[in-house]
């Protein structure tokens, strides 16, 4: 395979990926804004986006324990260790996140802004794969 469709083919994936969990934490969001029905996310498309966004916390969570890191979220984690936040301050937030996904109906804003802030490294990166695809 080229170079050039390796980078293809791994930016179809972030786009996936982004798209995913994009979709999942505006349901969350609208859940917790009461706007979930003028939005039209089910309480089914609610209990999948939780499932979703866990699932993803989940991998990051053993990732930065030092355990075996996906290819979705390998570059990600060198970002989250080279922020100005704290690692064990962001293990701590990912924690409490998880902890909210799993038993709470509601999750509170601070843990929505942590997904947020994930979101934007995760997009930041995409735009700068793409750059550089879209370069050659």
């Amino acid at each position: 395979m080229s170079k050039l469709g390796f980078v293809s083919g791994h930016l179809e994936r972030e786009q996936e990926l982004l798209r995913e969990l994009n979709t999942a934490s505006l349901a969350l969001e609208a859940k917790a804004s009461g706007l979930e029905a003028d939005l039209e996310f089910s309480e089914e498309d609610i209990l999948n986006s939780k499932k979703i966004i866990y699932d993803f916390i989940v991998s990051l969570e053993s990732a930065l324990a030092g355990n075996e890191i996906s290819s979705d979220i390998h570059k990600l984690v060198q970002l989250i260790e080279k922020d100005e936040k704290p690692i064990e301050d962001w293990k701590e937030d990912l924690n409490n996140l998880s902890t909210q996904l799993k038993s709470s109906d509601l999750i509170d804003s601070e843990s929505l802004s942590i997904m947020d802030d994930i979101l934007s490294f995760l997009d930041n990166e995409f735009v700068k794969n793409a750059r550089r695809l879209y370069s050659r």
